[in-house]
């Protein structure tokens, strides 16, 4: 789910209550509120420096398991690596308070972790600080490379399928799926295929009677709220329509990206990674498949399968036309055509809207600035010859009389072009061959159930916003736990009746003390500090073993920058201090 989801449902007084952890003193100095703080870059590079180094760990061991759903405890706590299981959970609740983390409880009693997915590329590079991708080496043989076909990004795609859908008409058959002569113009009109779907992690429910790149259009355009699935027909909110076409290009592009993460990568936590190592990438700048490879191991990070995850992404950015792809000789590059983050940016290059040219012949040379509004028009009443840079509709018979039997009228036609065209007029040949062709039409003209949506001249107001929505399915049955439930003294069970002195001073116990306290430790999952040869050593005990009138214990014994499995005896060290995390310090 995204941060707008997660907030609807908090309270107001949560989300005050999170703004008061030490990770938002900045943030909060400058009047932001939490749904602000958790999107925004100087807040959150604030609160990664303020992190100690068990919230910095867990946070990183989040995003080891992040695919857009909830990661259950067990799996959470595996990657834990050297910190003991207080330690961990110290951490966590450090995140839970300031609202990184979210506890859910499944019907069943299972307690999962999530976190708003459209955080994980914001933070990302300060979880994982690594150096700038270089751009591609401008050597002679880039100058030969060979670029793989650009394909339309995904809302120009998306545009093509509506058309389509308009021209088709959105009727639905007795079984209330679309006709199978519909779902193949629609399949057409799509440039991403069913295998960059189905790679990337697309999942359909079994019922679904959509081949999945049709399924997915359909899915997205009911999530933007376009279409409407009624009884007999998929509806259009020629409003929602409206406003969405009226939107920056970038914006547009942006924002799908974001969702199609979100709906697609559920599960799949190397694919997220390299996304975000993705959007470091400046747009429009060409770089080396090769050297993203070798970032990408940079991160370290526990079972992570890099080629295929990588190749998956790169087939599925450039089915949504948001990359490029062409290859140097053996060298493989990229580039970004779209700006990924654009959604987080707070100044946004201006988009000028720039007007078709009208050919006496009907032809309609449409620049890459022409608003979406008009170019869905010319889908409606013109055929559609190029798709390229500058795009080409021209205006036939058969067009003009198919608008006119789907609600069109010469006139509306003619007032489209003027408008589209910047006021330009148009020439006496055009004018006379819509005539002509729009007359015999209009005569015998009938009333449609299916005509096509009539979009508003007008402009909607600037406040018709398109918050980003999940599916939700992946929180199916899950429950949202009370953050104020989550005290590390929940955790630490009897902590009241340990004696102060065993966590507040070093001393040199009797062994059955000294066993008193690893038992304690290893009840609450806590480590201990012991004093080694003068020096004073974290462990963390894993387990005791009685032999005779003796024992041993058996744990992970952390020195600076090191750690291994040692066992030890009481008499091989000569102090001891019990640790409860976050009561009596930290290690």
């Amino acid at each position: 789910m995204f941060v707008q989801e997660w907030s609807e449902k908090l309270t107001s007084r949560v989300k005050r209550q999170f703004m008061m952890s030490p990770l938002w003193t900045g943030a909060a100095g400058r009047g932001l509120k939490w749904e602000e703080a958790v999107l925004d870059r100087l807040s959150i590079q604030e609160a990664v420096d303020q992190m100690d180094e068990a919230s910095a760990a867990v946070l990183r061991a989040f995003y080891n398991c992040f695919g857009a759903g909830p990661v259950s405890e067990e799996r959470f706590f595996s990657l834990r690596q050297r910190f003991s299981g207080a330690e961990f959970r110290y951490g966590l609740i450090q995140l839970q308070n300031a609202g990184l983390v979210f506890a859910l409880r499944q019907g069943w009693g299972e307690r999962l972790y999530a976190m708003p997915s459209d955080c994980f590329m914001l933070w990302h590079p300060y979880l994982f600080p690594i150096g700038q991708l270089p751009e591609a080496d401008r050597v002679s043989v880039w100058e030969q490379r060979q670029e793989d076909m650009a394909l339309q990004p995904l809302g120009r795609q998306l545009l093509a399928v509506w058309a389509e859908l308009a021209r088709n008409g959105s009727g639905l058959t007795a079984k209330g799926v679309l006709p199978k002569k519909t779902t193949a113009k629609l399949m057409q009109a799509a440039s991403v295929t069913d295998s960059d779907l189905l790679q990337a992690g697309w999942q359909q429910e079994e019922t679904d009677p959509y081949n999945p790149a049709v399924s997915f259009m359909l899915k997205l355009s009911g999530q933007l709220g376009v279409l409407v699935n009624e009884k007999k027909l998929l509806r259009w909110e020629t409003q929602t329509l409206a406003a969405w076409f009226s939107k920056e290009e970038l914006f547009r592009e942006a924002f799908l990206f974001q969702w199609c993460l979100n709906e697609l990568l559920y599960k799949k936590p190397a694919m997220w990674h390299v996304m975000a190592l993705l959007t470091r990438l400046e747009p429009g700048i060409w770089y080396s498949d090769a050297a993203l490879s070798d970032q990408l191991c940079q991160l370290d990070l526990q079972g992570m399968e890099w080629d295929q995850s990588r190749n998956a992404c790169l087939k599925l950015l450039r089915g949504f036309g948001w990359m490029e792809l062409a290859w140097a000789g053996e060298n493989k590059m990229l580039r970004w055509t779209i700006m990924p983050q654009l959604l987080y940016q707070k100044q946004r290059p201006p988009e000028r809207p720039e007007p078709i040219m009208l050919e006496p012949n009907g032809d309609l040379l449409v620049p890459p600035g022409c608003p979406y509004r008009i170019r869905w028009e010319l889908e409606l009443v013109a055929e559609r010859k190029s798709d390229d840079y500058m795009s080409v509709w021209q205006l036939t018979r058969s067009s003009i009389e198919r608008a006119i039997a789907h609600g069109r009228s010469v006139a509306s036609i003619m007032a489209l072009l003027q408008s589209a065209s910047g006021g330009m007029p148009i020439s006496p040949l055009l004018a006379s061959s819509l005539t002509d062709w729009g007359k015999q039409t209009e005569a015998d003209k009938k009333p449609l159930a299916d005509a096509y949506p009539e979009l508003s001249l007008e402009y909607p107001s600037a406040e018709f916003g398109f918050p980003l929505r999940s599916s939700e399915r992946e929180f199916t049955g899950c429950e949202l736990m009370n953050h104020e439930d989550f005290r590390i003294e929940r955790f630490l069970p009897e902590l009241e009746r340990v004696p102060i002195n065993w966590m507040q001073q070093f001393r040199s116990y009797h062994h059955s003390t000294r066993l008193e306290i690893l038992e304690r430790a290893l009840s609450w999952q806590a480590p201990v500090q012991l004093r080694m040869n003068d020096n004073t050593v974290a462990f963390v005990p894993a387990r005791l073993e009685r032999s005779g009138n003796g024992w041993t214990v058996t744990g992970v014994l952390r020195e600076a920058e090191t750690h291994r499995e040692v066992c030890l005896s009481p008499e091989m060290w000569e102090g001891m201090k019990l640790v409860a995390p976050g009561v009596s310090g930290f290690v």
